[in-house]
């Protein structure tokens, strides 16, 4: 019995500690890392409503007048996947720790992909990583390569030549 008594109050304090939301504003404070912990420079962070910034050479952010509330944040950078990941601010002061992979990862992944057939699968992560990596070559060259294998006439002669390869075993 002397129990309950003791944890009833403990219980409602734990309520109240969780129910008592956060109004106002907060200070979000983040850090972007790559696959290994080693921090991203320059990568851009955002908010939307103009709440935004660019890491610094450590991978830290800070953005100093967040309102209490739940957002989407939004990240990209040259060089390295896209993110977009929700987050709630519930306190004065907010940590976000972001890990992004190189953008060479994502080309494994898209060219996986090509080889088994799955050409609108690799557009999709193509397309992902496009708003800040559409002027790199190496983006353009896989954007290329999955034009031409999912254009329907190419694809038809494609694999017409291959039926006829293999009725004649002849080596591609």
């Amino acid at each position: 019995m002397k129990r309950i008594l003791v944890c009833i109050p403990l219980l409602l304090m734990l309520i109240s500690c969780a129910s008592s939301k956060f109004s106002g504003k907060a200070v979000c404070t983040g850090r972007v890392c790559g696959p290994h912990g080693e921090p991203v420079e320059n990568y851009q962070v955002s908010f939307g409503l103009g709440l935004s910034t660019v890491t610094k050479a450590n991978g830290m952010f800070l953005i100093p007048e967040m309102s209490a509330g739940t957002y989407t944040l939004h990240g990209k950078g040259v060089g390295w996947t896209s993110v977009e990941k929700e987050v709630t601010f519930i306190d004065r002061r907010s940590i976000i720790c972001v890990q992004v992979e190189p953008l060479s990862a994502v080309y494994q992944r898209v060219e996986s992909l090509l080889r088994s057939g799955l050409y609108d699968e690799a557009e999709d992560i193509l397309k992902k990583e496009k708003s800040a990596n559409s002027e790199s070559k190496m983006y353009q060259f896989y954007q290329r390569i999955i034009d031409y294998l999912q254009s329907p006439s190419e694809r038809k002669m494609r694999k017409i030549t291959e039926q006829v390869m293999e009725e004649r075993d002849y080596e591609m």
